[in-house]
C-alpha cells in the first residue's frame, strides 16, 4: 500500500515538473483504474410528436453524454429498426408513412479513447404519424 502511495506522488510530482517518470514499480497488486468500466447512464424521459409523416423526438440531456442514438420501427420487437445518431435534443425523423404506428427507443453514449460506449435503451414509446 505504501508502495502505491509513493508511486502516486512521484508520478503527480514528475506531471507538475513537466518531466516523464521513470519509476519500476514492482508492486503485485494489480491497478484497478484500468479495469473500471465506463457507463452512461439511459435517457430518463424521452416525449415524442406526431407529425404529417414525421415524428418529433425530444430527449431530456443525460449528464456526460456526447450524443444520442435513436432508433424506430414498425414493429414492437424493432426487428429492422432504422438508426439515427445525434447529438442534439431535439430532432425530427421525416420520411414516414402517414398513419402509421411507430415505436421508437433512445440511448445516450460517450466517447471514450475514441470508441463509444453506449447506455441502456430507453423504454419504448409508441407514436402514430398523422396524415
Amino acid at each position: 500500500m505504501k508502495m502505491k502511495k509513493y508511486v502516486a506522488a512521484a508520478m503527480a510530482a514528475a506531471m507538475v515538473l513537466g518531466c516523464t517518470p521513470a519509476i519500476a514499480a514492482t508492486s503485485s497488486s494489480t491497478s484497478t483504474d484500468a479495469s473500471q468500466e465506463v457507463t452512461v447512464k439511459k435517457p430518463a424521459k424521452v416525449t415524442l410528436k406526431a407529425k404529417k409523416k414525421a415524428i418529433k423526438v425530444t430527449i431530456k440531456k443525460v449528464a456526460g453524454a456526447k450524443g444520442y442514438q435513436i432508433r424506430y420501427s414498425t414493429k414492437k420487437t424493432m426487428k429492422n429498426a432504422k438508426k439515427v445518431n445525434t447529438t442534439k435534443k431535439t430532432v425530427t425523423i421525416k420520411k414516414l408513412k402517414a398513419k402509421k404506428k411507430y415505436y421508437v427507443q433512445v440511448r445516450a453514449y460517450k466517447k471514450v479513447d475514441g470508441k463509444k460506449v453506449y447506455s441502456k435503451w430507453s423504454t419504448k414509446k409508441a407514436v402514430k404519424t398523422k396524415k
